[in-house]
């Protein structure tokens, strides 16, 4: 994605509609998170080891074919997951 940019206040404005749509996408998973959470009947499926490796695996591949830094990809996704799993183990204790 190339794109000239004329000055530092229109790089910082690309960079805001990126941060906007991310976050209405953090948003969406988050939907989707508490949507899954309706389907387990014990706390112990909250963390899936086999299910986080695979979205790791997929979001590194994704990296290389978005040509986005890895490792960069790889700690927001931990760190996100960490959270949703905070999140899940919140939630799961009021149902």
């Amino acid at each position: 994605m190339k794109k000239k940019f004329k000055n530092l206040k229109d790089v910082r404005k690309s960079i805001d509609n990126v941060d906007a749509r991310l976050v209405k996408l953090i948003g969406e998973r988050e939907f989707y998170v508490r949507e899954a959470l309706k389907f387990k009947t014990n706390k112990k499926q909250i963390i899936d080891r086999k299910r986080i490796s695979m979205v790791l695996k997929k979001t590194k591949n994704l990296s290389k074919k978005y040509k986005a830094n890895n490792l960069i990809v790889e700690r927001i996704w931990k760190l996100m997951i960490k959270n949703f799993i905070i999140l899940e183990n919140k939630l799961f204790k009021k149902n």
